[in-house]
């Protein structure tokens, strides 16, 4: 009668250990990036280009990421130990300790991983204060980590709430609630956001664009009169649906204009966005802006499409 009872108790408990250490490890990951960004934000100099700076779509996908798997790992954790506490499985039947000691020993490689990346990036002119912050945010998050789960393997009766776990409990709240919240104030809108991708999108259509209106003229000796050439066909305003404003200046020299939803410069990461190969060519205020340009100087700049 008991062998037919506890049937299927350990597949339960491996799963409940695993969905818990799982979720453990990426909701600590995803909180631990939201910091580094935060970190990236004000303690990097974002007018470099580095591998530390600020980047609003790591950002949002860590938030999104701590939103959703924070309360499942509760759950969960919450759950399995219920089920420890009224007997529904048993904390002693080494599924427990084995799993936990396996996702240690993965967070121990990992998080040993991140401090060897640390000194690296100091090393590599990294600089100095974020490399510091970013450290003591991972070994504050591998010092929970280990803390707990040290305890936990250690504990000999689930039958009562334990005051530590419900510690954990809300310290684990406060810290993501406070990592997100924080980050909401660095990010921008959706609108915002959106608005900037479109005029991404518009200004790489216009450098392929003069790159296809240069090479016809090479070809032909003469500026192309309209867009409703072939070539031409799929360059429209990705928010629209209308073709770019074109028209012929002198013999090589023409105009050609986009509607911009954002002047250049103000996009959410600090206008760190800029056109291929050229920063100035398709700087833009919000609103209808108009680029002149001459066959010749277009050549020596814009680079072939790949």
């Amino acid at each position: 009668m008991e062998e037919s009872s506890s049937k299927g108790k350990g597949a339960f408990d491996a799963f409940l250990n695993l969905l818990s250490l799982i979720t453990l490890g990426w909701m600590s990951i995803s909180v631990g990036a939201v910091l580094f960004q935060i970190i990236n934000k004000f303690f990097v100099p974002q007018m470099i280009e580095y591998g530390g700076s600020f980047s609003q779509g790591t950002l949002k996908f860590n938030i999104a990421s701590a939103i959703i798997i924070t309360p499942i790992f509760l759950a969960v954790a919450n759950w399995l130990h219920k089920n420890y506490r009224t007997g529904g499985l048993n904390h002693q039947s080494g599924i427990h300790r084995w799993l936990t000691y396996l996702m240690l020993l993965a967070s121990a490689l990992t998080i040993i991983g991140r401090l060897v990346y640390q000194l690296f990036r100091f090393l590599d002119g990294d600089f100095a204060l974020a490399v510091i912050l970013r450290t003591v945010v991972i070994l504050v998050i591998a010092g929970g980590i280990f803390g707990y789960y040290f305890y936990d393997l250690r504990r000999k009766d689930f039958s009562i709430r334990s005051k530590t776990s419900l510690s954990m409990f809300v310290v684990v709240v406060v810290v993501v609630l406070c990592s997100v919240i924080g980050s909401f104030f660095i990010i921008s809108s959706p609108t915002e956001s959106r608005a900037l991708k479109f005029d991404e999108g518009r200004v790489n259509d216009l450098i392929n664009l003069n790159y296809i209106i240069n090479d016809y003229y090479q070809q032909n000796s003469k500026l192309p009169e309209n867009f409703s050439l072939p070539q031409f066909a799929s360059y429209k305003d990705p928010e629209t649906g209308q073709s770019y404003e074109y028209k012929v200046v002198v013999s090589d020299k023409y105009e050609i204009c986009a509607i911009f939803s954002l002047a250049a410069g103000t996009g959410p990461e600090n206008g760190t966005f800029k056109p291929i190969n050229d920063a100035d060519i398709f700087s833009h205020g919000a609103g209808r802006q108009c680029f002149n340009r001459t066959v010749q100087t277009l050549n020596k700049n814009i680079p072939p499409l790949r």
